[in-house]
């Protein structure tokens, strides 16, 4: 077993925990203990490494994203349809190298901003995959399918999923999830035959519920119901589906979301962006836990979950109903919560004894974060990506220094704007916005 000791200034065990001036012990990929520096032996000490003046804290875990889909940054606040139109435009010109590599551009925003673990649903699931061990991210992550209407449709996407849940279940860093895109796109049957699939292999459903007005309009009109109450009629909501969304909804909706125990995702900007969020507060009122996620571009520009913090407190709190949230809470959301419901309870996010040592530190010796009263409040309301030192998951270097440990930034900045282009022409984007279609 391999040993390492990291000293810092203050590591916060959990949201209600933190050790002043002391060592987290890591051996191999979890957490031995954390220890006073003052009780750590002579060659302990020789043997740690001082982080400074930070503070050590478990990583964020972005719930919903689609790291790939980074290529229509800036496209999606105009009179086009984000996702119909933006989104869905550019995706047949896809492929597995393109994704690959748009991946790993996607991917760095997130180490960037502290998060350690990704809940990843995307077309060509391989490529994602193979980035996230690439960089040294975590990946909850699954293949999209569709089978009605949409950019990749088809039986072939079916086989795809489930080839990539057995592929990858061994990993280490990457967790398979089974992702039917969401109630119109997959028929019945389909969604159906992938629920009772994940539940053999256990492993969570990662799907789009009650996303757009197109969606309620199609349920409506083939099973005269809402998105929601389709879903539970089909028997495919319980507590290990995580459901993205959840906004465009009808009386009773949250209710049985809040039965059936499912997990539901607040995108905070695109949800505020759109300018009609999931509702929170209504969710809070009848005792269901909620997570949050980034989305992706076209709703939200960045997969930056330190932002996503604020703003799940500002827009939660805006349409308060006394549920007023605070940061504290948001963060154990983000640490803790989210990551325990996408790994089905398996991963904790905390650095208690025995948990997996996916943890960052953050700079506290500047104006950003200084004077620091409180520091989880600091964490969420004050901290920014420039204040992400280090990153490990899996107890291994992401981010060191603010330099990324496993790949070469500007290269990858580089092959992923190099392939934006190349797609862009394939898809007629270039004309499109020169033309100002997306003004």
């Amino acid at each position: 077993m391999v040993q390492r000791l990291y000293l810092a200034k203050y590591i916060v065990e959990d949201v209600n925990t933190i050790h002043h001036d002391s060592a987290l012990i890591v051996e191999d990929q979890n957490i031995k203990k954390i220890q006073k520096k003052s009780e750590l032996s002579f060659e302990q000490l020789q043997n740690s490494e001082d982080l400074g003046d930070v503070v050590i804290s478990p990583g964020l875990t972005n719930a919903h994203s689609h790291v790939a889909l980074n290529s229509v940054k800036g496209l999606g606040y105009g009179t086009a349809s984000a996702l119909y139109d933006v989104m869905w435009g550019v995706e047949p010109a896809l492929d597995e190298d393109s994704v690959y590599k748009l991946s790993l551009l996607g991917m760095i925003d997130a180490i960037r901003s502290g998060t350690t673990s990704i809940n990843d649903h995307y077309f060509f699931a391989d490529s994602v995959a193979k980035a996230a061990c690439s960089i040294g991210i975590r990946g909850f992550i699954g293949h999209t399918v569709m089978t009605e209407y949409g950019p990749w449709t088809g039986k072939t996407e079916i086989t795809k999923a489930k080839e990539f849940v057995q592929n990858w279940k061994e990993s280490s860093l990457v967790h398979p999830v089974v992702a039917p895109h969401e109630t119109s796109t997959v028929s019945p049957e389909i969604l159906i035959d992938l629920y009772e699939y994940a539940q053999e292999v256990n492993v969570p459903i990662h799907i789009h519920l009650a996303q757009t007005q197109k969606e309620m309009n199609y349920i409506k009109e083939k099973f005269e119901t809402s998105p929601i109450k389709h879903a539970a009629n089909l028997g495919i909501l319980d507590k290990n589906v995580i459901a993205a969304h959840c906004k465009v909804i009808e009386e009773g909706d949250l209710e049985i979301l809040s039965a059936s125990n499912c997990f539901p995702i607040f995108c905070p900007t695109t949800h505020g962006l759109s300018g009609k969020p999931m509702d929170t507060n209504s969710l809070t009122k009848n005792e269901t836990k909620w997570g949050i996620g980034t989305d992706c571009s076209g709703g939200n520009d960045d997969y930056d979950m330190l932002e996503e913090m604020r703003a799940a407190i500002l827009i939660n709190n805006t349409h308060s109903q006394g549920n007023l949230i605070t940061p504290k809470e948001v963060f154990d959301i983000s640490t803790r919560l989210n990551i325990s419901r996408v790994s089905l309870n398996a991963m904790k996010g905390t650095l208690a004894e025995g948990q997996t040592a996916d943890f960052i530190s953050i700079e506290i010796n500047n104006s950003r974060m200084q004077p620091l009263h409180d520091i989880v409040n600091n964490i969420v309301m004050c901290a920014s990506s420039n204040e992400i030192k280090d990153v490990f998951v899996n107890g291994k270097e992401v981010l060191r220094n603010n330099q990324l440990v496993n790949i070469d930034e500007e290269k990858i900045i580089f092959e992923g704007t190099e392939t934006i282009d190349k797609i862009f022409k394939e898809t007629g984007f270039i004309k499109r916005i020169q033309s100002g279609d997306f003004n």
